[in-house]
């Protein structure tokens, strides 16, 4: 006849408690190897570098202004492709070499001046998109200067 745990009320050969804990052998330290001689380095005649300078372009705060004004003589609403082709008109002389680099499809000041809507949106100086294609001032954005 079996006998029984206490604790479980499992037959001693198959309870948690009847079994000895096992014994864990610790695995002996292996050495360590020793470390591969280091390479002398050749004496070769250093190479002077030049970080090659990024293009310069307009800074994205002229564009934030500009949209408003912008809107603000189109009487607060605009169409996106008119508002941008002014934008372009308007900051001409502002522009550099690097604004007119394409970036993702679309020349780069095209896209901070996106960006820069996008900002005025969270600002709360422009409406969140009503209509497609429409950019549009809230009541704050007609007094922001």
């Amino acid at each position: 006849m079996a006998e029984y745990c206490d604790l479980c009320d499992l037959a001693l050969d198959q309870c948690p408690h009847g079994r000895p804990e096992p014994v864990v052998v610790p695995k002996a330290a292996e050495p360590k190897k020793p470390a591969a001689p280091r390479k002398a380095k050749s004496a070769q005649p250093r190479v002077e570098t030049r970080r090659v300078a990024a293009p310069r372009r307009a800074s994205h705060t002229v564009y934030r202004g500009v949209i408003l004004e912008i809107l603000r003589d189109m009487g607060g609403r605009g169409e996106a492709d008119a508002i941008l082709a002014e934008v372009e008109r308007r900051l001409a002389p502002r522009l550099r070499d690097g604004d007119y680099e394409e970036v993702q499809g679309e020349a780069r000041w095209h896209r901070a001046a996106r960006f820069e809507r996008k900002d005025l949106v969270e600002a709360g100086l422009l409406e969140p998109v009503l209509e497609r294609g429409i950019w549009q001032l809230t009541a704050a954005g007609f007094i922001e200067d």
